[in-house]
């Protein structure tokens, strides 16, 4: 689900609330593509909490994981497709995981 920079927010807060309970895994990613120029960036917030791919199962590894993430653009796409390439060999049974980024984890109570 593409959100806007406003609602990707909103539920954010919402998502921080449930996510203290412990029964509750969202998967909101903010992706920036760097333009070749330097000066701006296209910003996208995918929501993949309620909707999505298997991808959105995938986990979030603190040592870069065995996947890594590309941004690539097919002639006249107006989004990009963020696509997961191995970045290692992977091992039969071998769970899949990659690095989030910078993880903004909610505070607890």
């Amino acid at each position: 689900e593409l959100l806007t920079t406003e609602e990707s927010r909103k539920r954010q807060q919402e998502y921080d609330k449930y996510v203290s309970t412990g029964h509750f895994s969202p998967a909101l990613l903010v992706v920036r593509e760097h333009l070749p120029s330097g000066k701006a960036c296209l910003r996208l917030n995918i929501d993949a909490t309620r909707i999505g791919n298997v991808a959105r199962f995938i986990n979030h590894a603190c040592d870069g994981g065995n996947l890594s993430t590309v941004l690539l653009r097919h002639s006249g796409a107006l989004l990009p497709r963020l696509c997961f390439f191995a970045a290692r060999d992977i091992d039969e049974g071998e769970e899949l995981a990659f690095s989030y980024g910078d993880v903004r984890q909610g505070h607890r109570a």
